[in-house]
C-alpha cells in the first residue's frame, strides 16, 4: 500500500513549533495537506496554508526540508510528510478542517501524532 504523501509546513519559534488540529483530534499534526496525483509538493503546501490557515506563503522562500515517513494517525497506512520551510504573511488562525492551531513545544510529544514524533526526534533534536 502507498503511502499517503502531504506538504508540511515547519515552522519553528523560540524551541516551539507551529501545529494544528483537525476536527477536533486528539493529536496535533504539522500544518498542510495530501498531495494529489496532478499536484505539486510546493502548490499544496501554499494552497493548504491558505485555506486552512489564512495565510499567504512567500513562493520565492518555499524551501524543501526533508521527507519523514511514519505511521499515518488513525489509518491503516502510513503517511510521508514532504517537509517545507516558508515566509507568510497574515497571523495563523484555524479554519475550513482545523479547529484549532499553536505553537506547541515538541517535546509535548504525547500530544503529538506518530509522523510529528518521527520528525522532532530524527529533525529537530528533541528527547522523545
Amino acid at each position: 500500500m502507498r503511502p499517503i504523501r502531504c506538504a508540511c509546513l515547519v515552522a519553528e519559534l523560540n524551541g516551539r513549533l507551529l501545529l494544528v488540529r483537525v476536527r477536533d483530534n486528539e493529536h496535533w499534526y504539522l500544518p498542510g495537506g495530501k498531495i494529489e496525483q496532478d499536484e505539486s509538493p510546493e502548490e499544496v503546501l501554499q494552497r493548504e496554508l491558505a485555506e486552512e490557515l489564512g495565510i499567504a506563503v512567500d513562493r520565492e522562500s518555499v524551501r524543501y526540508l526533508y521527507t519523514v515517513r511514519g505511521p499515518a494517525y488513525g489509518h491503516a497506512s502510513e503517511v510521508e510528510l514532504v517537509c517545507f520551510a516558508a515566509r507568510w504573511t497574515n497571523d495563523p488562525s484555524p479554519l475550513g478542517e482545523i479547529s484549532e492551531v499553536d505553537w506547541l513545544r515538541w517535546q509535548e510529544h504525547e500530544k503529538l501524532a506518530p509522523a510529528v514524533r518521527i520528525l522532532c526526534r530524527n529533525y529537530l533534536g528533541s528527547t522523545l
